[in-house]
């Protein structure tokens, strides 16, 4: 069977009559070359996903932004800002305004020190939430490839984030190395990619392929999976244990 899409190593393993029906692309990988039937067309469309990623995070960050004025009557807005401009400009003598100048710097400084506290709080909770979101997704996804916890999981963290739902839920995204959030790449969908795709992904990488197992991996990685030296068996563990166990890996 002929595959789409080929690196250069599976590429240079073909013979000769077959290379001839790949085009080289720009990222060094090759493309089967099939001529369109009707609608159907054979093409790499990683270009278009990746600017289709880039757009998302845009406009996610543009709604972000106009939250910030939700329920805001912008009538009632000016309205207000011209009493005070016209009570700025009143008949009032020195004294009774350095008194509103004092009240104003007191409530300013109060507001701000409630509203530091409180974000303060609010990205202590926000961040251990994440940790523990993240972890528990990424150690199921790895322990179900059967792959190195203790290995894959911080190069995993570094590449996932927490984020909020439009329903106030949280669910973990994949993102590149720009921070756009990354998109599956199976034909034909423009979902967000996964968690579990991810670590395929990894699996499928010669760098990260030792850290699985059935790969040829040896040492602390075999150890943890096969109750070696180490007498841990990860796919006897609970997710909840995984987890303990990840974390005591880091210390």
């Amino acid at each position: 069977m002929l595959l789409a899409l080929l690196n250069q190593e599976a590429f240079d393993k073909l013979s000769e009559p077959l290379k001839k029906e790949y085009k080289k692309q720009d990222d060094g990988s090759y493309l089967l070359d099939v001529g369109p039937v009707n609608d159907f067309v054979l093409e790499n469309v990683k270009g278009l996903k990746s600017a289709l990623s880039s757009e998302r995070s845009l406009r996610e960050k543009l709604e972000g932004s106009l939250k910030a004025f939700d329920g805001l009557d912008s009538a009632k807005a000016r309205e207000a800002l011209k009493k005070i401009e016209d009570l700025a400009k009143g008949g009032t003598d020195d004294k009774t305004k350095e008194q509103i100048e004092a009240l104003k710097k007191q409530l300013t400084e109060k507001h701000t020190g409630e509203l530091s506290q409180r974000d303060d709080s609010i990205n202590k909770l926000t961040k251990q939430l994440e940790k523990l979101l993240v972890e528990a997704a990424a150690v199921k996804a790895i322990a179900e490839n059967k792959g190195n916890v203790e290995l894959l999981l911080p190069h995993v963290r570094n590449t996932t984030r927490m984020k909020k739902l439009d329903n106030g839920d949280y669910t973990v995204e994949i993102v590149d190395d720009k921070g756009n959030a990354r998109i599956t790449n199976k034909t034909g969908s423009t979902d967000p990619m996964t968690i579990s795709e991810l670590v395929s992904e990894l699996k499928g990488n010669k760098t990260f392929a030792p850290a699985f197992s059935g790969s040829g991996a040896s040492g602390s990685g075999a150890d943890n999976h096969t109750g070696g030296k180490s007498g841990i068996d990860l796919d006897k563990m609970t997710p909840e244990e995984k987890l303990r166990y990840a974390r005591q890996q880091q210390k």
